[in-house]
């Protein structure tokens, strides 16, 4: 069932990622990519398991022709399933773990995967589960009590004691459905990664519909603001899972997994500015995750590390360049923020934001320029942000706002220098 066509990016498109922007029907593009490295982990799956001789060889066959079926029968359906972020995570993981070794991605989950798409593509099944308290179905919900078979038939889909509901979004004994929210003109989910959890240090947090109400609360004015911004789409298109994280001291938390394209981590905002920057912040680490799947951007890896201005540890330099194409996005979101904020405080901070970050970003990018080890496509990536960057350099700020600004990031670099 792999798609074996070729995926291109357009020098358009290219240029537009390079620049730190992306529209909606780039972003999708974006996804098509990592869809394919997903189905290309799935299929490698079928074939190498059995080469291999692994104990899940049986269950990762009759589970691919269930996935196969469901995807000559409706394709869409399957792609709804595939997409989600915890399916690429397990699918990369467990392809990972076939070649260097490793438990945490057993490929007998591709059982809770294609019973997922067959109940979304309404197509017959029958399939092992694995033997857990707990059965994740991706993208719909998970049965609490388990059970060793599922059979998915017109007339309901069962496993083991537990029928599902006819509408899967409904609880039922031994069935509870993922939460959600609206973001803008889709639904997304809160996704606690029963399928695999996510790796330390992240703590998925419990979610209880007062939360998810404010959650919703939350996001819809982020949304809203976003609008005003002019990137709501682009956002809207590259979300598809939230996880709230438990916060730890008063900064709000907010992380993207780097095989887990369309999954925002992030603990619970105080208001809709906050969330409206950590999905800018975030979106920005994810789709250059995908970037950098499709093209080399460094040459060789180096032990070095370095000074990161908006981090308290040196990082290497594939994680310079995440932090400087993320704040290529903060530094774009303040700008834009500072002209509707209408409080004298939230204009203030606004304007110091921009320009702390505006100067820190830039001076990142002018020594990412001279590394060696950018390829080309690294250099011209590079280049559309430091052009970015440039063309905000001379808007206005307030003497006020620049100098605290100035003192901030001062202060980051001396406290750096003398750890």
């Amino acid at each position: 069932m792999t798609d074996v066509s070729r995926l291109r990016l357009s020098a358009q498109e290219f240029a537009e990622l390079a620049s730190g922007g992306g529209d909606a029907a780039v972003v999708e593009r974006l996804r098509v990519a990592n869809r394919s490295r997903t189905l290309l982990a799935i299929a490698f799956l079928a074939t190498e398991t059995a080469h291999a001789s692994h104990p899940d060889t049986d269950v990762v066959e009759r589970a691919y022709r269930v996935l196969t079926e469901a995807r000559e029968h409706d394709q869409d359906a399957v792609w709804h399933v595939v997409d989600e972020p915890e399916v690429t995570l397990w699918a990369v993981g467990a392809a990972r773990e076939l070649v260097h070794g490793g438990t945490r991605f057993p490929p007998a989950l591709l059982a809770n995967v294609a019973a997922a798409a067959a109940v979304r593509a309404g197509v017959d099944a029958d399939l092992p589960a694995p033997d857990s308290s707990r059965l994740p179905l991706p993208s719909l919900g998970t049965v609490t009590t388990g059970g060793l078979q599922i059979r998915v038939r017109p007339d309901g889909v069962h496993v083991g004691a537990v029928r599902l509901p006819a509408d899967f979004r409904t609880p039922a004994p031994g069935w509870a459905p993922l939460a959600t929210a609206r973001l803008g003109t889709r639904t997304v989910t809160f996704d606690r990664w029963l399928l695999t959890a996510p790796p330390a240090p992240f703590d998925t947090d419990v979610l209880t519909s007062t939360d998810a109400d404010a959650w919703s609360r939350v996001l819809s004015g982020a949304v809203d603001l976003l609008g005003k911004h002019g990137v709501a789409d682009s956002i809207v298109a590259a979300v598809r899972t939230i996880t709230p994280l438990r916060q730890s001291g008063t900064v709000p938390a907010s992380a993207t997994l780097s095989d887990a394209f369309g999954s925002v981590l992030m603990s619970l905002p105080p208001d809709a500015r906050s969330a409206a920057l950590a999905l800018v912040h975030e979106v920005q680490h994810a789709k250059l995750t995908v970037v950098l799947d499709l093209f080399p951007l460094l040459e060789t890896s180096s032990a070095q590390r370095f000074y990161a201005p908006w981090r308290t540890d040196p990082r290497p330099l594939l994680g310079l360049l995440h932090g400087a194409y993320a704040y290529v996005g903060v530094v774009g979101f303040w700008r834009r923020q500072r002209m509707l904020d209408t409080e004298a405080a939230d204009v203030h901070e606004a304007e110091v934001e921009f320009a702390r970050w505006l100067t820190a970003t830039e001076e990142t990018v002018a020594m990412l320029v001279e590394r060696p080890e950018l390829t080309d496509q690294g250099r011209a990536l590079v280049a559309g942000m430091a052009a970015t960057l440039t063309g905000w350099a001379d808007e206005p700020v307030s003497p006020t706002a620049r100098a605290e600004a100035e003192r901030l990031r001062l202060a980051h670099r001396t406290r750096w220098q003398r750890a």
